[in-house]
This record gives structure tokens, sequence and C-alpha cells, in this order.
């Protein structure tokens, strides 16, 4: 699928259709999030703030930012970006992906693309201008 927002708020209620397509399954819901610097990654995560009911930061200094949270079924949100990172290495990464109670949203997973599991759904954001983004959701 692909969305053209011209808004924050456009971007972030693109967040929320696809939520809603994908069901639940036996297994953590990852979202790996491309695009280059500035093209709408953390603003579409941020989408989820009212629905998890937390304040969303970026985590690109601290690589990993783990929340509690109480949605559908998982109990944990997390949010890594491995733009610095070369290798997943002392992340306890495989616990993360695997723990069904985790919604995660990984940015810059094509550094570490050998480690993401082919269950992850990909989302690619294109910088189009200053208000305008392209958003293409894979789903396999």
């Amino acid at each position: 699928m692909e969305f053209i927002t011209k808004s924050e708020e456009e971007t972030k209620n693109i967040l929320l259709d696809i939520l809603n397509i994908n069901p639940l399954e036996n297994k953590a819901l990852i979202f790996v999030l491309e695009g280059e610097l500035g093209a709408g990654k953390t603003t579409f995560t941020k989408g989820l703030e009212d629905v998890l009911k937390i304040k969303i930061k970026s985590p690109t200094f601290n690589i990993v930012k783990k929340y509690e949270i109480d949605y559908k079924g998982f109990k944990n949100f997390y949010h890594l970006d491995f733009y610095r990172v070369d290798n997943i290495k002392g992340l306890d990464f495989e616990d993360i992906i695997l723990n069904k109670e985790n919604l995660i949203f990984i940015e810059w997973g094509s550094k570490v693309i050998e480690s993401i599991p082919d269950f992850a759904k990909w989302i690619y954001f294109s910088y189009l201008d200053k208000d305008k983004r392209k958003i293409l959701y894979e789903s396999n």
C-alpha cells in the first residue's frame, strides 16, 4: 500500500490504519521503518502516543527505548534505532523480537538486516517536499 501525507497529523493517522490491518499473531509484531533522515519515521512512530498513552522520545542516542503498555495483548513497546549501530551484540535483540507481548518499531533496520526476522513488516518513507511524504507499506 502506498500513502502520500501532507502533514504530521496525516502521517500519524496512517500508522493507525496500518496497525488495524495487522492481525495479532503468536509472536511479536515488528515494523521496520526505512527512509532518509527527515523522511518521517519518528513522526510516524509518535502516532502511537495517544493510542498507547505514552510519551515517545527518539532512541537515536539510546538505541533501545522500552515502554510498558497495555494494548491488544501487548505488554511492551520497543522503539529501536540502529542508525549508529553496526551490530546488535549485547542488545538482547533476539529475546525482544521473539516475545509475543512486544510491539516493536525499528528504525534503520537495514543496517542489521541479517537479524530482522522474516515476519517483520517493512515501511518505507520518502521525503517529497517540506510538507509531503510518501509511505510505502509492505506486508508479508
